[in-house]
């Protein structure tokens, strides 16, 4: 019999064939993993796909009294409507958690100090700081302080994440994939520890008060006064290594973050007649953003604006009959003091001892151990210097705020303000608005424009809140509240206008001390620069205002900036086209990058030999003291480790050409007429997970030339020596109260929170430019969800 073909083929040449015939030991192996290889790739493609939203279809919602509805935009913006309260709130939570249930995870789990469990060691940080507040244990108690309707809110919007959660196991966003854990049900602490978290972050920067009580030990007060002229008494002196371990607790989930702006114009100043109010709150950016935008329909319940996906109910927004937003107003609500310590378990307290309260906080850590954290806490409040296990001082500080009270009512107040129907019951609502301290401006159909500073603001026996305060006396201590009804408020002022940019917002015959430093009114001057002599303006006009980048602090600032003409080429050059300049912050000019190189040069040479390593906390740019220096204190400019004595002029000089020498380096070949502010100030949204996984970045983070600088009304806040922009107007906002469905908003980013949706980052060239989305009932034929009741 002839051999077949096969038959005839050597032994080698069998083995090296893998497919159609015989394959090798090796050659299965091969192929068994490259299959299983495409398999699990398969399903984790198939897995992480199924994430994406389901927009259209009956979908059964235990819980629901009745059928509701969620129609969706082209934007992705949903639209509610529901035939009672209870649905109207269980549906926010549905469509919440729906889009955003990964950023409403990260949010408890920081409030709770649970990001440990999940992260592992990279999260002990932020859990010890949290565990030490105890903003859950509080947030879970202020539950009995509200009133039914608000707490029946909390628990509909919590029913409707959990039947969201409970249905769609398998439709979880990739984040839970990546760090391997499921969501825990969700409960209305979890709503309101959010509130807390921002009454810590929104207040002013008790950094600096530490900070102040550290340099008193090595800088004299008269010094220390020329950096922080808003003082009225002197620092006690805490020792150095005590601050630094307060400083080192702080997490960066808990770094305060103050800005926005605010402009309310009345019907007389107007186009059509009727108020416009525009609004830009300034926060952290962040991939997805902050804000999700929404509509809500049901009876006794209209709302349209933005809300922070977790929490039920709108920050921002309008009702269709009066429209409202919000400004930070800086309220000193944090207070440091300092404590001696007697024996090993009491603290002085005048001429006496109080037993320390103790705690024992037990800190899940993921592929480690858990830790036990023991939390001392002093009739001021919990002690921060103490996070280290074994750590044994004469002193502790503790730290009291307004984010601790336990008797907190915000969530009522922000429950009541979306009824409000007039300027009275607008106020009336915002007497519960406990913390944090904040500016709402409010304007009305029938022609009223108002504002109203609310939120708690302590009263001080003696002192200022401007230091750390000695915790065994009473100088310090908080003795009420200024009475809400003595809170600045004005209503229909005579001049048409209210504007409010973080500025100060009482006079010097206010009779409450609000807080000792206000910003500074850099971007108010500028508003009312802009507003001067205008009549018949529109909405356009207030966007267009919104995106201004004039910047009034660098206009000043660079009139203080003289130069040699002894200077190299390039830098006399600089020099020329800094004097020329206007101020204008736009991403397409090169005088912002060599203005903001050179000063942040300035900046760091002037105070580094003074501060040394404290210098860190300082190193943003203030103008307004730098300004000061270059002509009042010019005794800064002498650097203290030399013998020779340097002057202003020189540092002005050597900064200058520092700051070109190393642009020029960045850009070779180019003139600096040819360098970009653009090319290095980009608005950056990162996310905060998949941006640390290389492969994902390009996936989850955004990055967009912006305009502007701190001190701008379009503010561009900056890395200081980096320029990249981190903090800035995640949202503008213009409501036109002639027709509230012509309102705008411009949303970072976008309505999803996941990186493979379409709605992911697609208003985000929108927001670039101020081309806000309307917000209306969506069309007959939009994709729509109609949740059922189920049984």
């Amino acid at each position: 019999m002839q051999d077949s073909p096969l038959d005839s083929q050597s032994p080698k040449q069998a083995e090296t064939v893998f497919f159609g015939k015989e394959m090798s030991h090796w050659g299965w192996i091969a192929n068994i993993l490259g299959l299983t290889f495409l398999a699990v790739i398969s399903v984790a493609f198939v897995w992480i796909m199924s994430s994406l939203p389901r927009v259209e279809g009956r979908v059964p919602a235990r819980g629901m009294e009745y059928s509701a509805s969620i129609t969706r935009d082209d934007a992705g913006i949903p639209h509610i409507t529901a035939r009672s309260g209870h649905d109207a709130y269980f549906a926010m939570g549905w469509i919440h958690a729906q889009d955003r249930l990964w950023q409403m995870e990260l949010q408890r789990r920081i409030g709770a100090g649970r990001l440990a469990e999940i992260v592992g060691e990279a999260g002990l940080k932020s859990d010890r700081f949290m565990r030490t507040l105890g903003l859950y244990r509080l947030a879970q108690g202020s539950l009995a302080q509200l009133d039914d309707p608000t707490r029946d809110a909390l628990r509909a919007y919590a029913e409707g994440v959990n039947a969201w959660i409970d249905d769609n196991r398998h439709r979880l966003p990739p984040e839970f994939l990546l760090l391997g854990f499921w969501p825990e049900p969700w409960t209305p602490a979890d709503s309101l520890v959010w509130g807390r978290m921002m009454a810590l972050q929104l207040t002013a920067d008790w950094r600096d008060e530490a900070l102040r009580g550290k340099l008193a030990g090595r800088i004299p007060a008269k010094r220390l006064a020329e950096l922080w002229p808003e003082a009225t008494d002197s620092p006690i002196t805490v020792a150095a290594g005590l601050i630094d371990k307060v400083l080192a607790t702080l997490p960066e989930t808990a770094e305060p973050h103050l800005a926005s702006n605010i402009v309310a114009i009345s019907g007389k100043r107007s186009a059509s007649g009727a108020p416009i109010l525009a609004n830009d709150p300034h926060l952290p950016f962040q991939a997805p953003s902050l804000w999700y935008l929404l509509s809500v329909e049901a009876p006794g319940l209209r709302l349209t604006g933005a809300m922070v996906p977790g929490i039920p109910f709108h920050l921002i927004g309008h009702n269709g009959r009066m429209a409202w937003g919000t400004t930070t107003t800086h309220a000193d609500t944090v207070d440091l003091f300092v404590e001696n310590v007697v024996g090993d378990s009491s603290y002085q307290n005048g001429k006496g001892a109080l037993p320390f309260t103790e705690r024992q906080e037990v800190i899940a850590v993921k592929d480690g151990q858990p830790e036990t954290l023991t939390v001392r806490e002093t009739r001021h409040g919990p002690v921060l210097s103490e996070l280290k296990a074994g750590q044994k001082d004469t002193q502790v500080i503790a730290l009291k705020s307004t984010a601790l009270e336990p008797d907190d009512r915000t969530a009522q107040g922000l429950y009541r303000l979306g009824r409000a129907v007039d300027w009275r019951s607008f106020v009336g609502a915002l007497a519960d608005f406990h913390a944090p301290v904040q500016n709402f401006a409010y304007a009305d159909q029938t022609g009223n424009i108002g504002f109203i500073t609310a939120g708690r603001v302590p009263l001080r026996g003696k002192g200022d809140g401007f230091s750390p305060a000695a915790g065994w006396t009473n100088a310090g201590d908080w003795t009420g509240w200024v009475p809400f009804a003595k809170m600045p408020q004005s209503l229909n002022p005579k001049s048409g206008t209210i504007v409010n940019a973080n500025n100060q917002v009482v006079g010097a015959k206010y009779p409450y001390r609000l807080t000792t430093r206000w910003p500074e009114p850099y971007r108010a001057r500028r508003f009312d620069e802009l507003l001067e002599d205008q009549t018949k303006l529109d909405g356009t006009m207030l966007r267009s205002m919104q995106m201004d980048a004039q910047s009034v602090a660098a206009r000043e600032l660079k009139e203080l900036l003289e130069v040699p003409d002894t200077l190299s080429p390039q830098a006399t050059q600089a020099a020329k086209m800094i004097a020329a300049w206007d101020g204008g912050m736009g991403q397409d000019r090169p005088e912002p990058l060599i203005f903001n190189a050179w000063v942040d040069k300035l900046w760091t040479r002037i105070l580094a030999d003074e501060l040394g390593e404290d210098m860190a906390s300082m190193r943003a740019v203030r103008p307004t003291t730098l300004g000061e220096i270059l002509t009042v204190n010019r005794h800064w400019c002498d650097d203290t480790t030399t013998e020779v004595a340097e002057s202003c002029d020189d540092l002005v000089a050597q900064t200058l050409e520092s700051a070109v020498s190393e642009l020029a380096a960045k850009y070779p070949g180019k003139s600096p007429t040819e360098w970009r502010w653009g090319d290095v100030h980009q608005a950056r949204f990162a996310h905060p997970v998949l941006s640390r996984v290389p492969i994902l970045r390009n996936l989850s983070d955004s990055q967009v030339p912006s305009d502007g600088d701190d001190f701008t009304i379009n503010r561009g806040t900056f890395v200081p020596g980096q320029f990249t922009q981190v903090h800035g107007a995640g949202l503008r906002v213009v409501f036109d109260l002639a027709d509230l469905n012509k309102s705008t908003f411009a949303l970072a980013t976008g309505q999803s929170g996941n990186p493979l949706s379409r709605h992911y980052r697609d208003l985000l060239a929108r927001w670039q430019i101020n081309d806000g989305v309307t917000i209306t009932k969506p069309a007959e034929g939009s994709a729509s969800i109609s949740l059922e009741p189920s049984y």
